[in-house]
């Protein structure tokens, strides 16, 4: 996350914005949650665990719709 979604100021990676203060340590832990989620997806598929590939990247398209997220989500459901 470069900027707060609150105030759209730069982040200095903290978990608190330097202009509104406002708190983002939840989200930023949503967004790690994310991330993991997705590797967890590729592994998986890697592994040969399709369904199990499915539902981390679903989650992970869930929590945090970032392009790589739904386009991993996109492939694995069509597969």
């Amino acid at each position: 996350m470069e900027r707060c979604p609150q105030c759209r100021a730069r982040l200095k990676s903290r978990s608190v914005c330097g202009r509104c203060e406002a708190d983002l340590s939840i989200l930023q832990t949503i967004f790690e949650t994310a991330d993991i989620l997705a590797r967890q997806a590729v592994k998986a598929l890697a592994a040969g665990d399709v369904s199990a590939a499915v539902r981390r990247a679903a989650a992970a398209r869930d929590l945090h719709a970032t392009p790589f997220h739904c386009a991993l989500a996109g492939f694995l459901i069509n597969r």
